[in-house]
């Protein structure tokens, strides 16, 4: 089954229609402060997400540092690969999650 690597619960946000995807794990919890010692965030992520495959999804919510370090830890692991999901409300009546799936080693044009 895959994983959905969450960055950070958010309170108020029903993130429930991204566990269709897999099982979560949330890597920082909600409202800690990155600022404080970004070292030790970028330590908890690469512990998170060492076992991160190409199938496995990142859900960006939070801090924008969390986020960028979450995405830069999870493109070392699974050699630049990250499936995002990308909340859209247009996708029905209550929303969902659509998956972008970016390729760092993608050719330049």
């Amino acid at each position: 089954m895959s994983k959905v690597y969450v960055v950070s619960q958010q309170t108020g946000f029903d993130m429930s229609s991204a566990l269709d995807f897999g099982e979560a794990v949330t890597l920082f919890p909600s409202g800690t402060a990155i600022y404080l010692d970004a070292d030790e965030f970028v330590r908890i992520a690469r512990r998170k997400l060492s076992a991160m495959e190409p199938e496995d999804y990142l859900l960006l919510a939070g801090d924008p540092v969390a986020m960028g370090i979450a995405f830069a830890v999870a493109a070392e692991v699974t050699g630049g690969f990250v499936r995002v999901l990308k909340w859209d409300r247009r996708k029905g009546p209550t929303g969902g999650y659509r998956v972008v799936p970016v390729n760092l080693e993608a050719q330049p044009d």
